[in-house]
């Protein structure tokens, strides 16, 4: 399996109890889609891949608790704290027109309406309205709003998103 097929989507921070349950912190907002996942993979500090079989998982705060497969004691847990989670990136479900995962969207080539280049999608922040995209822009980061107004384009196969900046957002109205 290539490591390029594979994506993080949390950290074992920590066992739970004394019965080889771990807690992991989930990155998405929405926890209970962590329920989908019935094999992830762990990636330990060495760069070590393994698989395993979630046989319980609940939410706990703002954590998710994971019983796997074969684990019943404190003893097995503890190896595991600080790994990486792991699933593959054919197991994400399939999203309604006009919605990307994340992880699609970053690296993105970003141009203007006119086909002029103004970065790359750095990041994402996530806010209450439309969430912020950070676009790496010569030299410097240009904040962009996530709205039909700005984003007119993503095209996933060419990884390339064309915006249409409301004037002065960027501050080099050329771009």
């Amino acid at each position: 399996m290539k490591n390029q097929e594979l994506i993080s989507i949390g950290r074992v921070v920590n066992t739970h109890g004394i019965h080889g349950k771990l807690r992991i912190v989930y990155y998405n907002e929405e926890k209970t889609s962590f329920f989908r996942y019935k094999k992830i993979l762990l990636r330990d500090s060495f760069g070590q891949l393994e698989p395993f079989e979630v046989t319980d998982a609940r939410i706990h705060r703002k954590s998710i608790i994971v019983q796997f497969k074969g684990f019943d004691n404190l003893d097995h847990a503890e190896r595991l704290v600080g790994a990486s989670v792991l699933v593959e990136r054919s197991a994400f479900p399939e999203l309604d027109e006009g919605e990307y995962y994340w992880v699609d969207l970053i690296g993105m080539e970003v141009t203007n309406a006119k086909g002029d280049r103004v970065g790359e999608l750095s990041d994402i922040i996530p806010t209450r309205g439309a969430d912020v995209f950070v676009i790496e822009a010569h030299e410097r980061e240009v904040l962009v709003p996530a709205t039909e107004e700005v984003i007119r384009e993503i095209d996933l196969t060419s990884r390339r998103m064309v915006i249409c900046p409301v004037k002065g957002l960027i501050g080099d109205d050329s771009v």
